[in-house]
Parts: structure tokens; sequence; C-alpha cells
């Protein structure tokens, strides 16, 4: 860390590699230094964050419904006997019991019609409630954006039927979060092979003649290559792409994407269909390849021959690594993650760094977090003024980190998130949410967005998030100016600007009169309130809102 670093660069340096900062964060860094406790969080030990795991365990949520008798034929002999099935009413707060079942076990409730569609939500709705929960306590916080990075960068919308919705907790889990300081190459092919992105992007059934194209146009301009390399409206034939004759194509067109579907014919999950043989497979969710399916033919992916006869899962894979390995890969994403991570228009410089350090590192397990390392330690990430408008759920988890809340969340908050512009795993497209601040700034979104910190303190969302304002203001603050210089600090890191300073006294105060010395005093319930309306106009801030 440079000797220079202060407390603003540190905290602006945090807040755009966290949720959020909190006090006791910004101490930690400043005894460690930043570049020791980057290391440290790209190297994440998941069995020691546990007051995080404690919290998820201890979250209860509630489902509740009621099915209606359902009549069975019973065969007795040669006469058929009606019995009632008895109604079924669910009213329970149940823990999240299923973000460690293994995919077989919450994938079998696919197609059972005898299952309330409220269980099959649980899946998704538990999903929410740990990346809720996460954001704002995980001490992995760098590795926790990563997650929402990916989440988006590899969008599934888990709203589109109940075989998705089911297998997000592995697609979470498993995919996601395992992969997301790992090696790219690994994370893409879990992707691929995911029930979560087969069914929703339609290839649970892409079999030859013809091939389902959805996976593989996602594969080539979200996911790897990106839309600017997209090279058809320039040439409609392979040969004609710029490096093509040379195998280093510089780009894509329809050719390769059309090319690449027929490659991925025949990948699939165990749904409880028959297989090949005619064997009925169990419902389990998990990859498989059906043969059967597969275009055997002669292939060309980016100016690359595939002899025909060859495996399905061979032709796929190759697709896999030819677009991991491809340079316009390197360069979209490490343009993306700049953008996420520094600013909507993310230096040219740092760009070029963290591209050729993703080449570089291609087959190093921890590819991922060396790249990001480039761009946490570079001058570029550390000189970038807060011009990053915060996402909802980054202002929510930083409102609620900076006040020291305790957060056990309910759908209420998912609610307002998507009243907010964010609906967790269930963007409707597979573009994911916008990089871009502008979409998060609509009237409606910002109308929201400053009425969030006044819902939380209200007594219906009791329970969701439990405030600790006046037990954290210091006892020797006794002046509105005090109260008022300790909050800012704690919020902005800096005192609060001079134009803002006579209405947030007045609001202290209760008092239109009121000046820095006007006595902070009444009961403590009273005292309490007037903070929380404080910090919630703090929150409001240009200064806190921008990371």
């Amino acid at each position: 860390m440079p000797a220079t670093a202060s407390p603003p660069d540190l905290r602006r340096w945090l807040n755009r590699a966290t949720f959020g900062v909190t006090p006791a964060l910004l101490s930690e860094v400043q005894r460690t230094g930043w570049e020791a406790w980057v290391t440290t969080q790209l190297t994440p030990d998941e069995k020691a964050d546990t007051d995080c795991l404690k919290r998820l365990k201890n979250v209860r949520l509630h489902i509740e419904y009621e099915t209606q008798p359902m009549a069975t034929a019973a065969a007795t002999g040669t006469k058929p006997m009606m019995a009632a099935t008895a109604a079924k009413k669910v009213n329970e707060n149940r823990p999240l019991r299923l973000l460690d079942q293994p995919l077989e076990q919450t994938f079998s409730l696919n197609g059972k019609e005898d299952v309330d569609y409220a269980e099959k939500n649980r899946a998704m709705e538990e999903v929410m409630m740990s990346a809720l929960v996460r954001s704002v306590h995980s001490q992995w916080q760098v590795r926790e954006m990563l997650v929402e990075f990916w989440h988006n960068h590899f969008s599934v919308n888990a709203d589109k039927d109940e075989t998705v919705m089911l297998a997000l907790p592995s697609y979470d889990r498993d995919v996601i979060r395992a992969n997301a300081l790992g090696n790219f190459r690994t994370l893409l092919q879990g992707v691929a092979q995911s029930a979560a992105m087969i069914y929703y992007l339609d290839g649970v059934e892409s079999r030859a003649s013809p091939a389902n194209e959805n996976f593989a146009r996602e594969l080539f301009e979200l996911h790897t290559l990106g839309a600017r390399n997209y090279l058809n409206h320039l040439h409609t034939k392979w040969r004609d792409v710029p490096g093509a004759l040379e195998g280093k194509p510089a780009g894509y067109i329809d050719q390769d994407v059309y090319e690449a579907a027929r490659a991925f014919t025949g990948w699939t999950v165990e749904n409880g269909s028959e297989d090949d043989d005619g064997v009925k497979r169990p419902n389990t969710g998990r990859f498989m390849v059906r043969e059967a399916w597969h275009d055997p033919y002669q292939k060309r992916v980016l100016a690359t021959e595939f002899d025909s006869q060859r495996p399905a899962l061979e032709d796929g894979m190759r697709v896999i690594d030819l677009v991991a390995r491809h340079p316009a890969t390197a360069r979209f994403l490490a343009e993306k993650l700049c953008r996420r991570f520094v600013s909507d228009a993310p230096p040219e410089t740092l760009v070029a760094q963290a591209a050729a350090e993703f080449t570089a590192a291609f087959d190093a397990p921890d590819q991922i977090a060396r790249v990001m390392k480039v761009i946490l330690l570079s001058e570029e990430y550390r000189s970038a003024p807060a011009t990053k408008f915060k996402r909802p759920l980054e202002f929510l988890a930083s409102y609620l980190r900076a006040t020291g809340a305790d957060f056990a969340p309910r759908m209420d908050v998912v609610y307002q998130l998507d009243e907010m512009g964010q609906r967790l795993f269930r963007w409707p497209t597979p573009t994911g949410h916008p990089d871009a601040s502008g979409y998060w700034q609509s009237g409606t979104f910002l109308l929201r967005r400053w009425n969030l910190p006044l819902n939380l303190r209200d007594d219906s969302w009791k329970g969701v998030a439990s405030f600790h304002f006046l037990t954290l203001t210091p006892a020797d603050c006794t002046t509105a100016g005090q109260v008022l210089s300790f909050w800012s600090q704690r919020m902005l890191g800096q005192d609060v600007a001079e134009k803002s300073r006579a209405v947030l006294l007045q609001l202290l105060t209760e008092d239109d009169d009121a000046k820095a010395d006007s006595e902070f005093s009444g009961d403590d319930k009273d005292r309490d309130i007037r903070i929380a309306s404080c910090v919630a106009l703090l929150a409001a801030s240009p200064e806190f809102q921008y990371r």
C-alpha cells in the first residue's frame, strides 16, 4: 500500500471492492495494508466465515400454502375405488435447508404435481436470502462481489419455470460460487453443463436437425467474445473473417454460432426420461450426453475443423476451449470486470493489463483471482474517483454495513430491490442487468431507493434489520453537532456538506433554530428515531450513493 494512503483513499477503494465499508473493515485495512488485505480476500476460507455461516443457519423464511384434497384411483380386483388425499396446510418459518442439498435431491421435485409450487419456489427464495445475508455479513466481500458479477454475466431467469428454479441452489453453490475466483475455462464448462443454463436456454432437447441455437448464440455474444466481435455485418463466410485463414479469426459470425450449436447437440440432463437404450433415467438434473441426439458430422468453429464422428462431449468441450482461449474473450472479460469494479468507462491501460493477465494465467486454477489482483492493486484503480453509482443491492448492503445492523432478510427485501430495478436471479433476458450506472438513476428507482432506509426502520419491517443508532453513538456526543459529525464520518468518511447541515441539525433536535451546539436531548427511543431519520438522509446523499 502506498505510504500516502489515507482513510479517505482506503474508504474509496473498499467501497468499490466490497458491498460497503464498516469501521472494523477500515481499521483492518489500515492495520494490514491494502495489498495484504486484497491478497487475503482473493484466497478465502469458507469455514473461517463463522459469523456469516451462523447467521445463515439462523435465518427463518416463511412458507405458507394449502393444498386441496385430490381424488386418486386405486384398483381393488377389477373394480376401481376412489380415495382422496387429505388437504394439507403449511404455515411455518423454516431454516434455509436447500442451500446445501445435492442437486439430485432438490431437482427431484421437478414434475411432481402433488408438490405445491411454493415448495419448488422455495429453492429460488433460499438462494436470494443467502445472497442478501452474505452481501451484508460475509467477511469475504471481494468474492461476494464476484459471485454477484458472475451471476449477472451468466444470467439465468429462475422465474422461467420450476426446472431452473430447482437447479438454482446447485448453480449458485457448485458452479458460480465454487469458481468465482478460479479458472474461467472451468467456470464456463460448469455453466454449459448446468441444469439451470441448459433448461434456461432450451438446450435440454437440442438434437441434430435442427440444433437449438440459444446457448451457442449467448456463449459467443454474452459469455465470451462479446457482441463487439460479432462480424456478420461485415463478413458472411468464415474464410473472409480477418485472420481466419491463419486459424486466428478476429471475431465470430453466424456460421460459428450454427456450427457450435451442432457441437452441443446431445448435451442434456437426467430428468426422468428414457435414455437412448430405452432405460428410464433418474430425475436428478445431472448433466448427461445423449449420443443419439448428437450431430456427428464435420463442423468448423472459429476457423477450426472438427472431424466427423466425434463424440458429443468432445465436440462441445472443444468449442468451450476455443471461445475461452480467444483473445477477444480476454479483452471482453477484462473490460467488463474493470467496468464493474472501477468505472463505466475504465482506463484502456488497466483493461490491457487485466486482459494480458487473463491470457498469461489461462491454465492457472486461480486465473480470475490473478486478474482481480491486477485490477485492485493498479494505480488506475487507486486513483479512480467515486463515479460508479451503487446498484440497489450494493446500496442496501452498504447502508446496513455502515449502520452496524443485524440483518435477517425476508422476501419483502427482494420486492424492494425489484422496485429499484434489480431483480435478483430473475432478470428477464440472458443479458443480465445493465452494466452502466445510468440505468439505476430513473426517478422511480431513486424514490424507492431513498425510501428504503425509512422502510427498514418502520415497524412493518421489524425483525428484518435491528439497528443500534443510539448505542453506537458515543456517550460524549451531547450536542446535535457532535452527533451529526459522528454519523457523517461513519457513513461518508467526512463531515456532511454545509448546505445540508442545517436541515440535519433541525431533524436531530426537532428545532427549526437548531445550531451545532444545541443539546441533543430526549428519551432514548425518541433520540434513536431522530438519529435513524438523520442517517437515512445521509444515505441519500451523493457521497454515499457513489462508490
